[in-house]
């Protein structure tokens, strides 16, 4: 007997998979060759739990796939991509009918011994079509963007010629913040707006760069960060301020892909002068090139004037501290949606203190609380979301050790 061996595929970007390769390699003349590449097949699928065909399938779902991407951009009207996805996949459905002792049995016949004694793996069934990799790569992309939903970009990536450019400069984050809308108490005014603007990314419609300014400790980053655990479909790109003029890159690629993402700029401040003003100025608006329909970027700062001055120009003309405002004015005036998010009074701090204590099972009387998160805030020197959450997670901890209060 014969073992397929596919030639080469062009719609997935799986020619130099290693488990693949393994798979090839069961047709080399070399015996120790041949058992070793048969047992590290295996020794995958044993530790990843799932079968053969299973396991491939995922190979497909988490590889590139350009010439997909493009026949869904093109609105699925490209018959000679659609026909290259099924070339690959009559060569994937051929090796998925194999199964383990197949594999063994062609071993024998090959090396003229028994191999009967070797480990088996579960086969499966591979029935998967065209129709079912392309809707997948729609609604939830491909490659290293079908398998992780957070990443932290990676400025200066090891040089590797088989990756693509998301692939080498996008850190997976592979387990993001776990907070939900729900877990964020008052401020539902200020979040309507991002999650309205958000669900207007997601399908399609004019939706605006956002700027979230307030005081420390309101929620204005937990905001961004539940907006992934909202919209399964959401990816996010977080960039350092340094990293602002990789923005340019990151659009070109990002706009090729089916997907929605928001890049996510936490604790925006510039020195006078920087570069990266400029970069992000024309990245919001004023470049001549278009800004992706796909990619939105949200920004969060708790700076008035997002331009620090130095203190010679703090003492500096009125002229000077006319353009700094304006510096300062034409770049929040780019964001479309600017949302403020302000300390709470003593009412609602004590308040939102409660709400979290009540969503985790804490039982406590209220005017206990009241006190003990007034003394909290008083030592943490202010009232802000931030610290009441603190105060929740020390009673839990508190009471889950059995540690009487002080």
């Amino acid at each position: 007997m014969k073992l397929p061996n596919p030639e080469g595929f062009i719609a997935f970007e799986i020619n130099n998979n290693e488990f693949i390769n393994a798979y090839r390699k069961l047709s080399m003349n070399n015996r120790i060759n041949a058992v070793s590449n048969y047992l590290k097949i295996c020794k995958i699928l044993l530790l990843s739990g799932k079968s053969f065909s299973d396991y491939i399938k995922d190979i497909l779902i988490f590889s590139q796939q350009p010439l997909i991407e493009k026949y869904i951009r093109d609105d699925c009207e490209n018959d000679s991509i659609y026909d290259a996805v099924c070339y690959d996949l009559n060569q994937i459905i051929s090796i998925c009918s194999i199964s383990s002792r197949d594999i063994k049995k062609y071993l024998s016949q090959s090396f003229n011994m028994d191999f009967s004694d070797l480990p088996e793996f579960e086969q499966g069934e591979f029935d998967y079509d065209a129709k079912y990799f392309i809707e997948n790569c729609k609604n939830n992309g491909c490659g290293i963007l079908a398998k992780y939903r957070a990443f932290s970009f990676n400025s200066n990536p090891p040089s590797a010629f088989d990756r693509s450019y998301l692939e080498s400069h996008l850190r997976p984050i592979e387990n993001p913040d776990s907070i939900k809308l729900s877990d964020l108490k008052h401020y539902e005014a200020q979040r309507k707006r991002i999650v309205d603007n958000t669900m207007f990314l997601i399908n399609n419609k004019p939706a605006s760069n956002a700027l979230l300014y307030g005081d420390r400790g309101t929620g204005k980053s937990s905001t961004v960060k539940a907006l992934l655990n909202r919209f399964p479909t959401l990816r996010m790109i977080q960039l350092d301020k340094n990293q602002i003029s990789a923005i340019f890159d990151l659009y070109s690629e990002l706009e090729k892909n089916p997907l929605h993402f928001i890049i996510f700029i936490d604790d925006l401040c510039f020195a006078e002068d920087e570069d990266n003003f400029t970069v992000l100025k024309q990245a919001l608006e004023g470049s001549l090139a278009s800004k992706p329909k796909n990619v939105l970027i949200y920004a969060t700062t708790n700076r008035r004037h997002i331009i620090k001055e130095t203190e010679a120009n703090r003492a500096d003309s009125y002229v000077h501290k006319s353009d700094a405002v304006d510096d300062n004015m034409s770049l929040s005036d780019r964001f479309g949606l600017f949302v403020t998010f302000t300390s709470p009074n003593k009412e609602q701090f004590v308040d939102i203190g409660l709400k979290i204590a009540y969503d985790r099972g804490i039982k406590t009387e209220e005017e206990e609380f009241k006190a003990g998160i007034e003394r909290f805030a008083l030592k943490r020197g202010g009232r802000s979301p931030r610290i009441a959450k603190q105060y929740v997670d020390f009673l839990e901890s508190q009471a889950s050790l059995g540690i009487k209060k002080s």
